[in-house]
């Protein structure tokens, strides 16, 4: 589904991303990990176009990534969440989602923001699709609510609820369980493992490691922009180079 070769990004003389490369499989859940700083989300606002990658090629299939903005890779079947939220949050939690399903119409996105006296047939179909997207994701009841109004754990589902609206074909989640309680991520964990059976891609950048080993087929792990392994949950978790990274040095006078 997605190759990405040798992709490199510097910040000054800092080299955030340093010759990554990877493939992610159609179909698959794709992990990246690493400590605070690796580049993790970096390599997402590469992909997506946000940023501009200094060397390296990306190619969704077989369409080149590099060079085009971040709505024609969204068009291109590229949908994403962030670190930090972005959500409309005086329009309702339904407007919301209606807003990330004009990829899948002609209303466009501009049109899908404000209200109008009348309602389309188009309109009602895209309307009947996001609702249908809110319950998938146990919102479906608060579809009317502001968006600003819901807890910070929902506000992160409503997100991921938005991405999918636009029937991607390369769907990344950065850091999904983020502020979920327990439940939540219960839930988010079985929900993501839903999308996998019906075919979606993704690629996740998670810190909970409780759900990037019940859920990742393969994990990338960076460390100062650079990859230090990949392989899958048991072979990550059993690996010296990664426990380094995220533990330190073992004192050996210790």
């Amino acid at each position: 589904m997605l190759q990405v070769e040798g992709l490199t990004k510097y910040f000054g003389g800092v080299a955030a991303v340093d010759h990554v490369s990877f493939t992610v499989p159609e179909g698959s859940i794709y992990a990246l990990i690493g400590p605070n700083g690796a580049g993790k989300t970096t390599v997402f606002n590469l992909i997506t176009g946000v940023l501009p990658p200094d060397s390296g090629k990306i190619s969704l299939k077989d369409c080149r990534l590099n060079g085009l903005n971040p709505s024609q890779i969204a068009a291109a079947g590229v949908a994403r969440t962030f670190q930090n939220l972005q959500l409309f949050g005086s329009m309702t939690v339904l407007e919301n989602v209606v807003t990330g399903a004009y990829l899948r119409g002609s209303m466009g996105f501009v049109r899908s923001m404000v209200r109008r006296p009348g309602i389309s047939p188009e309109d009602r179909a895209l309307m009947q699709y996001s609702l249908g997207l809110l319950s998938e994701v146990g919102l479906s009841d608060k579809a009317g609510w502001p968006a600003g109004r819901l807890p910070f754990g929902q506000q992160r589902l409503l997100e991921i609820a938005r991405a999918l609206a636009s029937c991607p074909s390369l769907l990344l989640l950065d850091e999904p369980a983020a502020g979920l309680n327990t439940g939540e991520t219960r839930e988010l964990t079985g929900f993501l493992k839903r999308l996998k059976e019906k075919g979606l891609t993704i690629i996740l950048v998670e810190h909970d490691m409780d759900t990037v080993m019940e859920v990742a087929d393969s994990i990338l792990v960076l460390d100062f922009g650079r990859v230090i392994f990949e392989g899958t949950p048991v072979e990550v978790q059993a690996n010296p180079e990664v426990i380094r990274a995220y533990l330190g040095e073992e004192d050996e006078e210790c």
